[in-house]
């Protein structure tokens, strides 16, 4: 009964260990994502206040640069 009993013990905490691990990684990748989407969009705001003010003066705004591409990415 001992080994039995002992065996069901370690499935049990390789199980915990396993979707310990995933549960943080999966907290650590909403993080990354929340932060990446909250500086696009200040720097989406930034931009868009840029070419409001310019509006709102009357001279002619400068075109929107284009996005920076990624690393790695064919031009």
């Amino acid at each position: 009964m001992a080994p039995a009993l002992l065996l069901a013990s370690a499935g049990n905490t390789a199980f915990f260990v396993i979707f310990g691990v995933f549960v943080v990684a999966l907290i650590a990748l909403a993080v990354i994502v929340i932060m990446w989407a909250v500086r696009h969009d200040l720097a989406g705001r930034q931009a868009w206040r840029a070419r409001q003010e310019a509006r709102a003066q009357g001279s002619e705004p400068l075109p929107p640069a284009p996005p920076p591409k990624a690393p790695g990415t064919p031009s």
